[in-house]
């Protein structure tokens, strides 16, 4: 074999990594709470995935570049010291041709969410987070975490729950 082959060889047997670009946008989004943070952990878990997948060489790329998403998301909180997502100005607002009052209404419910979601203890959050920001099945997160997919539907149950008593409590409450 020619040794100009092997590297084309290689690169065809690598699957297209960014095929899922948009999925670990969202996954990150949904951790960093704003645009700007997400394109950089994006960017932070391509970098890493890329630099690391001759050596994992995983067997479903999917779910591994996702865990590093959600590895990279979590790095990010700790060295903030954050308890989780950021509150942006809403990024909607400048297009939209609401009343400031209806566009503040909200915000506030956004940032009732958001404080419900940062609240949760890690293991519902993370599932939270990937299905209903990353648009990932159960199945997906499931193997992201390394979990069983009755784990998964157990947690997400618990997680929502919690978000909407949260939510109820500081809406009406």
């Amino acid at each position: 074999m020619s040794p100009h082959l092997a590297p084309a060889r290689e690169q065809c047997e690598q699957p297209d990594l960014l095929a899922f670009r948009d999925r670990v946008f969202c996954l990150c989004l949904g951790f960093a709470g704003n645009s700007a943070d997400a394109r950089d952990l994006t960017q932070e878990t391509y970098a890493k995935a890329l630099s690391h997948y001759a050596a994992d060489r995983p067997a479903n790329p999917q779910a591994w570049v996702l865990r590093i998403a959600r590895n990279t998301c979590l790095d990010l909180a700790r060295r903030k010291k954050s308890r989780g997502p950021l509150h942006p100005i809403s990024e909607y607002a400048a297009v939209d041709r609401e009343t400031p009052e209806t566009v503040a209404g909200r915000q506030e419910q956004i940032a009732i969410v958001r404080r419900a979601i940062a609240g949760l203890p890690g293991r519902l959050r993370d599932v939270l987070v990937m299905r209903e920001y990353g648009e990932l099945s159960y199945q997906e997160i499931a193997l992201a975490l390394g979990i069983g997919t009755g784990t998964v539907m157990s947690r997400l149950n618990r997680a929502r729950s919690a978000v909407l008593r949260f939510y109820q409590e500081e809406h009406h409450g």
